[in-house]
């Protein structure tokens, strides 16, 4: 490494590290650092500190080709075979959907139409990356909108294998090279998965007890596919993304998975800091088509994934939250934009566009997540003015057959599916549940469920809560949104003031609280908890430890989950 390419990364790392912390600080997205930092060091916005930029964009490449491995790696085949109908067609309406609009929009801004297909397909698709990373910070990554969210991207990733294996003939649409591609990247995908199949769970099996040669193995693996892309005529991005799923059904991919991350992170780093050095001042009118190309994404979501998930019975809630989640244009449209440059598709100006609106969806997208409740009722509150409903909680009470619920449990989350198992043969049990899918779920399975709001006194008293004697609250406030168990106790307080009521919180400030609110015992999860410990401990200095593992067992054995 020559001392100037040390330079180089060395300002690249320092400045995009300060740069974190401003974006941690403003809630902003880790990769608009990235860039930033390159803006300010490169030679064409910035202070010219980085000189070998080439050198630099090297490096960039080995962080692509570990983050699109990686990527393969978490793409977990059965999870996405069960990721069901919901998340299939509304990733394909996406994708397609929103490529068509910003293809006219893109020839509306005197795009040719090579231009505009670029221009269609990196806008159609929605960061990972920023997206996981904005329902991590909410804690909504296990609600109804957030694993809809997760599915959908999972799908995206598919689509994208497609992309890349068609890419290098974008310039020539024609019927046979297309074909022709489609088979090398066929022919490609089967052979991995052939090696991976038959050969690779052996050689990885003889170096299991060593780390490093595991490691090394999963890297070479990595390369030696990306060199086959190459020969292919294929990017090192697609041979890396085949490489990463051909291996993702090994037991030892997860591990693999892990030790790359910090890998992936450093290079991945340097690919972003490159890319931003490497932009142009942009003039006027890209700064113009860019904040309009942005503004066409942004309604290509709208009217294309909110009246999918209408259609499909989703709450309009639920359309409008899932909605903003998939804003923000991917990082994946960076990797299509940078790689059609360097095959001579497109333009300095086309790549600039596309980094400037992934800045500014990602930027619009972490603002309005941050008030997200609050548009969705006004959107659903909208459309119902316009006549447009989602599934009626009071339709949904009135479809389930009359029987007086005398247990009425409000959600069905992870105690909840540890509880219904011991109350599937009672008829006087009812749920309530805001989650389309669980509602259908459960309803396969025998039990009676209505749709609606937990929070709504309407669709409580549609549900049957006058009649109950127990009511029994399983969310915990981490998964609430727009109210808490203490607001849910009080409202079925004030409608059954006759009822036990049955709440949970997870912290004793919570618990007090809830207790206030009229609940008449809640449950503290880490307390439960800390009792089994307890009484493990005593089992362990009585030397009674495998007594208590054989009873665990046992009770695991007997163990029922309504859902998974």
């Amino acid at each position: 490494m020559t001392a100037g390419l040390a330079h180089d990364i060395g300002i690249g790392v320092v400045l995009a590290t300060g740069l974190c912390y401003v974006a941690r600080l403003t809630r902003q997205p880790v990769i608009l650092a990235y860039i930033a930092a390159g803006l300010i060091a490169g030679p064409h916005m910035g202070f010219g500190w980085i000189h070998e930029e080439k050198s630099l964009e090297v490096l960039g490449e080995l962080g692509l080709a570990f983050l699109m491995f990686i990527v393969g790696l978490e793409m977990n085949l059965p999870k996405l075979l069960r990721s069901g109908k919901p998340a299939t067609v509304l990733g394909l309406i996406q994708v397609g959907g929103c490529g068509i609009i910003l293809w006219f929009a893109a020839l509306s801004l005197g795009f040719s139409r090579l231009h505009a297909v670029y221009l269609g397909v990196t806008g159609a698709f929605t960061s990972t990356l920023i997206v996981v990373k904005l329902l991590s910070d909410r804690r909504i990554l296990d609600t109804t909108s957030g694993r809809l969210v997760l599915a959908v991207l999972i799908i995206q990733d598919v689509l994208a294998i497609v992309v890349l294996g068609v890419q290098p003939n974008l310039d020539n649409p024609a019927a046979l090279p297309i074909l022709i591609s489609l088979s090398k990247g066929l022919g490609l995908a089967a052979g991995a998965v052939v090696i991976s199949r038959y050969v690779l769970p052996r050689l990885l099996s003889l170096v299991a007890m060593l780390p490093e040669v595991l490691l090394l193995t999963a890297i070479s693996w990595c390369f030696l596919v990306s060199y086959a892309a190459i020969r292919c005529e294929f990017s090192v991005a697609m041979g890396a993304l085949i490489a990463g799923v051909s291996i993702s059904g090994l037991p030892y991919a997860l591990d693999v998975g892990a030790k790359i991350r910090g890998l992936r992170d450093f290079f991945v780093t340097l690919f972003f800091v490159a890319l931003g050095g490497q932009l142009a001042r942009p003039s006027g009118e890209v700064l113009l088509v860019a904040g309009a190309f942005s503004a066409a994404v942004i309604l290509s979501r709208l009217v294309t994934v909110l009246p999918a998930l209408l259609l499909l019975r989703y709450d309009a809630r639920i359309g409008t939250l899932a909605t903003i989640d998939l804003i923000p244009v991917s990082e994946f449209a960076i990797v299509i934009a940078a790689i059609g440059l360097k095959l001579g598709h497109v333009s300095q100006d086309l790549v600039t566009v596309v980094v400037i609106s992934m800045i500014a969806t990602s930027t619009f997208t972490s603002y309005l997540a941050r008030v997200d409740r609050s548009v969705a009722a006004v959107v659903a509150g909208l459309l119902r003015r316009l006549g447009i409903r989602g599934p009626d909680a009071a339709s949904e009470a009135a479809n389930a057959e009359h029987v007086p619920a005398r247990i009425l449990i409000l959600g069905c989350h992870r105690f909840a599916s540890a509880l219904l198992p011991r109350l599937k043969d009672r008829t006087d049990v009812r749920i309530v549940d805001f989650n389309p899918v669980i509602v259908r779920d459960l309803r396969a399975r025998g039990f009676r469920v209505v749709y609606g709001d937990l929070s709504s006194a309407e669709t409580l008293e549609e549900a049957g809560i006058h009649e109950a004697n127990v009511i029994i609250s399983t969310i915990s406030d981490d998964f609430l949104h727009d109210t808490s168990n203490a607001t849910i106790v009080r409202t079925v307080r004030r409608l059954n003031p006759h009822a036990a009521i049955l709440a949970t919180a997870e912290r004793r400030n919570e618990a007090q609280f809830v207790y206030d609110a009229g609940a008449d015992f809640v449950l503290i999860p880490k307390i439960s908890a800390a009792g089994d410990f307890a009484k493990f401990l005593a089992h362990a200095e009585a030397g009674e430890r495998d007594l208590m593992k054989t009873e665990a067992l046992e009770a695991l054995r007997k163990r029922e989950e309504i859902l998974d």
